[in-house]
């Protein structure tokens, strides 16, 4: 196989934010006077925003007219009370890889919320970013990593995804890219649709199709 890009998820692969990210959902939630967990929670992570309000909501109760709300307040808990911050070795890595492949980020995070919270120096090294705004159905659709590939300009079968949830692996997979997992949010064992299974990003460059490109 021959890789000529690669696409990351960003929330639990790239950044350390899924805590962040669930303390903003349950704040929302509370406000409706509902208490969800971080497991039930993290199981959806990868899903539009409006999905896992609309699951999560259905699951608790909540009327339907208020899951945009849920979302709203859910974006705005984020951005006032967020300790952003790569995982170890990511900045490294991308430096590393910014002048030898292309590189895009397909995330389920609206653009706003990325363009806010990430670097700007970081998001330049990157060709494309693909955010929750950009496709109709999210993951587990292909419809992401496929945006993602057609940005590039690069087809599937010469791709490699990172990702660290079931619901993204899922997508990969149907968009027929070879999957590496980071055990990073979850276990393992709920990973196993993966290609391949690292336990943090700095595994990555000893991952061989990894390690080839440096």
């Amino acid at each position: 196989m021959t890789i000529e890009g690669i696409l990351f998820d960003f929330d639990g692969v790239l950044a350390d934010t899924m805590e962040d990210n669930f303390r903003a959902w349950k704040r929302s939630f509370k406000s409706f006077g509902v208490k969800i967990s971080k497991e039930e929670y993290f199981i959806l992570e990868g899903r539009k925003l409006i999905d896992v309000a609309e699951i999560l909501g259905s699951r608790h109760g909540v009327n339907l007219e208020n899951y945009g709300r849920i979302v709203e307040l859910k974006n705005r808990f984020y951005l006032e009370n967020n300790s952003f911050r790569f995982y170890p070795g990511v900045a490294e890595l991308v430096d590393q890889l910014y002048s030898k492949i292309k590189m895009c980020i397909v995330s389920a995070s609206p653009r706003g919320k990325l363009e806010k919270t990430v670097p700007k120096e970081f998001i330049k090294k990157f060709n494309y970013v693909v955010s929750g705004d950009d496709s109709e159905r999210g993951k587990p659709f292909p419809d992401p990593y496929l945006k993602g590939c057609e940005k590039l300009g690069i087809s599937p079968g010469n791709c490699v995804v990172i990702e660290n949830a079931p619901l993204g692996i899922e997508s990969a997979k149907k968009a027929g890219i070879y999957c590496i997992a980071i055990s990073s949010t979850l276990p393992r064992k709920l990973l196993s649709g993966a290609d391949e299974i690292i336990e943090k990003f700095e595994d990555l460059k000893n991952v061989e199709i990894i390690g080839k490109l440096l």
